[in-house]
């Protein structure tokens, strides 16, 4: 095989693997000594470093890294946006904005079955629920006040708040 190829192996390897490669992995697959691997993992390195990203020695072994320089632009591709929710989450929490609801009055106002939106709104902790008058009552917690907007915040000073349980 000629060196060529074996650098196309190398960075084939680099590319799939999910965790540093070892040259000793290295030599094992591509049954060359270290010494080849080691010149022909640096022949690679010096191919890349001016490109988009890497080939680098890590703790664990070498690895495809993003290139520095451009750091600021695989950062902001990357970022990940805040989900907003979604109109049924808010129109349960509109509901509850204005008073602590059983799920049949939440039902009844939106015209459709709220279990699962109430589900996902509780588990991320935007509404409590709790037993009054031998019904399960659902209201807004501490924390979805904490999610909205500054004046929307003060618009609700006066909302009664269920406490976490």
């Amino acid at each position: 095989m000629k060196k060529e190829e074996f650098k196309a192996i190398i960075e084939s390897i680099l590319f799939v693997s999910a965790k540093p490669v070892t040259i000793g992995r290295l030599r094992e697959v591509l049954n060359l000594p270290a010494e080849t691997v080691l010149s022909l993992i640096t022949s690679v390195q010096e191919e890349y470093k001016d490109r988009g990203f890497n080939v680098v020695l890590t703790k664990k072994g070498y690895a495809f890294v993003p290139n520095e320089r451009f750091k600021k632009y695989y950062v902001k591709f990357a970022r990940v946006k805040k989900r907003g929710l979604s109109k049924q989450a808010l129109e349960v929490i509109a509901i509850l904005l204005k008073a602590d609801a059983t799920k049949e009055r939440i039902d009844k106002l939106r015209g459709v079955n709220s279990s699962r939106m109430l589900n996902e709104l509780l588990k991320k902790g935007y509404i409590s629920r709790t037993f009054k008058n031998g019904k399960v009552v659902y209201g807004i917690t501490e924390k979805l006040i904490a999610r909205l907007p500054k004046n929307a915040k003060e618009k609700l000073s006066s909302v009664k708040l269920f406490k976490n349980d």
